[in-house]
């Protein structure tokens, strides 16, 4: 499908930005600016010296990205604070090509350690490296055009690991049709209505069975900015998403145009059984407000993507929009009696009532809505509690010759403070990440987001210093440039997570490839198996590769889209 002018647009102007690299024009795959001329020499054609690198042993002290880098951008491993020099040695010779100094130390408060920042971005030499440090190697690392291989095209193929309702064609973790009975509508005390209806389709939420509307809101508008804005976008990401809407559309109660906020059995079942053997009841849960407007946005933003479905998308998005309006003063949702399944309970819906707003205006131009938001706060955030910037990036893009002037300024001004906030937590932490000290439940979403957020900076804002540069860190941090060297993505790199808290893995025996684990988090109370083995550690330690440790082991749908986008729009 044609993408709209004003995208366009945007990606010249992000090519443009690029001050260092030659002009771009969009679809040339070039995000990156190139990085500044590196202060130490270029490296010599022949070998600096050629060591036995059987000497050197692995050492859990020297980080690095486990896949590797591409020949001009910034090539950074942290190594521990008493070394004073590294070089980079290819595995198949032992030649050393690059000798470094690092950084002076700098300590890391989230990981309670000083370390040395090895800078080595003035190397760009194809080939397959080691970095070694004093009597220490890293993991073996690419320096290629494409490096991550495989691992974009993973990270959109999971989306269709986890479908619902379908005779699913995948592999080992093949299935029959699951969760086709209708479900029972229950009331806000967790008793049945009477009513049953027929929910099936979408996507398995996480490493359970449920699925769940607002979470699928973040995951639908995530998947569909990067088809948006990336300049090599995936097309198949268009029926990917169609896949959720289609069953999106079904949660929508017919009468009151409301959104019911999940559907699931009652509890979860057990770790080991295929989604097939799930036996329990289906339970429809009432209609929430963060529900409803979630929705109302993400089917107002899918229809400029399906032409053909545009009447169905609005005249949904209308509906869920007038029931938003019909009840101002909805309270928070809260699992029913009975239900102990995921809550993704959020007790203000200002936000998401905002970034409906902003994708009705975008697709109407209709000044009610214009109105709206000139009236209200403007927000910011990617996660599934705090959908601000969604509204920010429809109105930026598509409002076109109707914005107001004083409304795109302080949307600009939001997104930069929620940008340099992000910078100035990278610039202060050795690892290169945004997250400080504060290591939650998912907080690889929150490394997916943040990078996510730079990125928009850069395409949306007209001065974005860096902005790319901290977005790739934080995809080095997920590949190994992490305090504990673990690949954080299932099925790449020299340490991958291997142990997901996911069913039909476990059930299989066998990692469905291309997952992105929940991460370090440092309430390890929340979790008795990552409690055992981590209680006392500092935040970014606090993992555990364990199928029992769902509060740092789980996967979801809505932390593998923020790094899908990132790895679109920088073209990795």
């Amino acid at each position: 499908m044609k993408k709209a002018l004003s995208v366009i647009l945007i990606l010249c102007l992000f090519a443009s930005c690029a001050s260092t690299s030659p002009s771009v024009s969009p679809g040339d795959g070039e995000l990156l600016p190139s990085p500044p001329p590196s202060e130490a020499p270029p490296p010599s054609e022949e070998p600096l010296e050629i060591i036995d690198l059987g000497e050197y042993d692995l050492m859990g002290g020297i980080h690095i990205d486990q896949l590797g880098y591409r020949p001009g951008d910034p090539k950074r491993a942290v190594i521990p604070e008493e070394e004073s020099a590294f070089i980079i040695a290819r595995v198949s010779d032992g030649a050393v090509l690059y000798k470094g100094t690092p950084s002076e130390p700098k300590i890391s408060l989230a990981a309670l350690e000083t370390v040395r920042v090895a800078d080595f971005s003035g190397f760009g030499e194809p080939g397959e490296y080691i970095l070694c440090a004093g009597e220490g190697r890293s993991y073996p690392f690419l320096i290629a055009e494409n490096p991550y291989g495989g691992l974009r095209k993973a990270t959109l193929d999971f989306f269709h690991y986890q479908k619902c309702g379908v005779d699913l064609d995948a592999g080992p973790w093949s299935h029959p049709a699951c969760h086709a009975a209708p479900a029972f509508v229950l009331d806000a005390e967790g008793e049945k209505t009477g009513e049953e209806k027929e929910v099936s389709g979408g996507w398995h939420d996480a490493g359970d069975y449920g699925r769940y509307i607002v979470p699928a809101a973040q995951t639908v508008a995530q998947l569909l900015l990067a088809y948006e804005m990336a300049p090599n976008p995936d097309p198949e990401v268009l029926d990917a998403v169609w896949f959720e809407l289609e069953w999106m559309l079904k949660m929508q109660d017919e009468a009151t145009g409301g959104v019911h906020h999940k559907v699931s059995c009652k509890n979860f079942n057990a770790l080991d059984q295929m989604p097939q053997n799930e036996r329990g009841e289906l339970v429809l849960t009432p209609v929430s407000a963060t529900a409803t407007a979630d929705f109302a946005a993400a089917m107002a933003m899918a229809s400029r993507f399906y032409p053909g479905y545009e009447e169905i998308l609005m005249d949904a998005a209308r509906a869920a929009w007038q029931w938003c309006l019909d009840h101002p003063d909805a309270p928070g949702f809260r699992n029913p009696r009975g239900v102990s399944t995921g809550e993704y309970g959020d007790g203000n819906s200002a936000d998401e009532r905002f970034w409906a707003a902003c994708e009705l205006f975008a697709a109407t131009g209709e000044e009610a809505f214009h109105d709206y938001i000139k009236a209200g706060d403007l927000h910011t955030g990617l996660g599934w509690n705090n959908m601000g910037t969604y509204g920010l990036v429809a109105y930026l893009l598509h409002a076109g010759d109707r914005a107001d002037a004083d409304l795109t300024a302080g949307m600009k001004s939001r997104l930069q403070n929620a940008c340099r906030e992000i910078l100035d937590r990278y610039r202060a932490d050795p690892y290169g990440i945004s997250l400080g000290e504060n290591y939650y439940w998912g907080s690889n979403m929150a490394v997916g987001n943040n990078a996510m957020t730079l990125i928009l900076g850069h395409l949306l804002l007209d001065d974005a210093p860096g902005y790319t540069e901290a977005a790739l860190d934080h995809m080095h941090y997920l590949m190994g440039v992490n305090a504990l060297s673990q690949g954080y993505i299932s099925g790449f790199g020299s340490k991958a997570m291997e142990n997901p808290h996911h069913r039909p893995s476990v059930a299989v025996g066998q990692t469905v490839p291309g997952m992105v684990a929940g991460g370090p988090n440092g309430n390890t109370n929340n979790d008795p198996t990552l409690k055992k083995f981590c209680e006392g550690l500092p935040p970014m330690k606090c993992y555990i590769d364990h199928i029992d440790s769902y509060a740092s082991n789980e996967i979801t749908i809505y932390w593998n889209s923020p790094v899908y986008f990132v790895l679109a729009l920088l073209d990795l």
